[in-house]
């Protein structure tokens, strides 16, 4: 039998294939110094002395049955002139401080993106802190660094990573998704942190950031961004309008009698949905409960044309629609439209923006989305470097 072109098997530069033995349990590559370069300096590439001299095992890539796979290469260590210091030769494709060559531990990472980390390492046979360990050198090595040139779109949210009320703030590429910038806690400093990454050039760029309501990140925006326009996020906006909608609904209940609040009661969803979604059977249902129930006819009516102030597309139009909208919630006489009204008064710019830019949380609440995912699958993270490492290669990558 004849084979043909060994080295393809272990293409390490500087090296050369000794041996190669077959045992029950794998396999071992032996490999030895190539007598035309001989020790080299892994930093600087220069012929090094041979002070002193050993041998080092590494795990590579198992055989397509599984079976487990040793490389093992001599190791010399000496004085480097040029560096001046000494070093100890390693292959390139061998990481200096892990038992592993780079190809073996970037096998691992990509697995860890599709199964657990104790199902990897049941596969590879290692323990899932080696696969923890693994995964996020890889992912610090091939994760690119966010640009920061031409970014136009913000958006900012928070979301909870542990219990006890551990959050974390996320910023997002409002165009492209991609993670720019995750810390701990919700607070303004967390912003600024990210601003004060940025360029005058660049944070002048910045034509419009998407929040919700929160005022620590209001406060950082306007401080760090005073040219850039803050639009409040549509979601969140038709959330506490469906929350007044909903605090109605209840007092209404508490007051109404016991054939009226038999009407009322279990009716939430009914009342907060929307009213092209709703079946026939279910628009009888709430036609019946609107007759009956004149505060509840009201704020629904209110919703419905918060709900609708959306579809303008032009700024001034949603504003004088707003400015009304306001005009009718105050009229109302029901007090949780009025404090909205209040609010959406002081910052109609704001609450109007989407119409100017079009910038939806659409983005960042799918992204959140993902971050529960990957919580749920690995039961929870203690180091939020190696979260932040995974989210950021997920967004880069897709």
């Amino acid at each position: 039998m004849k084979v043909r072109n060994i080295k393809a098997l272990v293409p390490f530069k500087g090296y050369v294939v000794t041996e190669i033995r077959f045992e029950e349990i794998g396999a071992q590559i032996n490999l030895d110094f190539d007598k035309r370069s001989g020790p080299r300096c892994p930093h600087c590439e220069e012929k090094l002395p041979r002070n002193k001299v050993g041998r080092r095992a590494v795990m590579d890539c198992p055989m397509p049955h599984g079976s487990i796979v040793y490389l093992t290469f001599p190791t010399v260590q000496g004085f480097c002139r040029s560096c001046d210091r000494y070093a100890t030769t390693c292959p390139r494709e061998v990481h200096p401080d892990c038992q592993a060559t780079w190809r073996l531990m970037r096998l691992v990472s990509s697995w860890a993106a599709l199964a657990t980390n104790s199902e990897v390492a049941t596969m590879f046979e290692i323990s899932d802190a080696t696969v923890r360990r693994y995964d996020k050198i890889v992912l610090e090595a091939d994760t690119p660094p966010p640009c920061l040139d031409g970014l136009t779109k913000l958006l900012i949210d928070e979301k909870s990573v542990r219990k006890g009320h551990c959050y974390v703030t996320i910023i997002l590429d409002g165009e492209t998704g991609e993670l720019l910038h995750m810390r701990e806690g919700r607070k303004k400093e967390c912003v600024e942190s990210f601003f004060e990454r940025l360029t005058e050039e660049q944070r002048a760029g910045i034509t419009a950031v998407g929040i919700d309501r929160s005022g620590a990140y209001q406060a950082a925006v306007e401080a760090w961004l005073p040219n850039a326009d803050i639009v409040y996020d549509r979601f969140h906006l038709v959330m506490n309008v469906n929350q007044a909608v909903d605090e109605v609904r209840r007092s209404q209940c508490r007051r109404a009698g016991t054939e009226e609040r038999q009407l009322i009661k279990g009716q939430r969803y009914l009342i907060l949905g929307n009213h092209e979604n709703l079946d026939a059977d279910g628009r009888g249902k709430l036609d019946l409960l609107l007759e009956a129930n004149e505060a509840i006819s009201t704020a629904y009516i209110l919703k419905e044309q918060f709900r609708a102030l959306f579809n303008y597309r032009r700024q001034g139009w949603a504003r004088r629609a707003l400015a009304n909208w306001c005009e009718l919630a105050h009229a109302s006489g029901l007090a949780p439209f009025q404090r909205l009204a209040r609010s959406f008064t002081r910052h109609c710019e704001r609450v109007c923006g989407f119409v100017k830019h079009g910038l939806t949380s659409g983005l960042i609440e799918g992204f959140n989305n993902l971050v529960s995912r990957m919580i749920h699958k690995a039961c929870g993270y203690r180091d939020l470097d190696y979260l932040e490492l995974k989210l950021r290669h997920h967004s880069v990558m897709r």
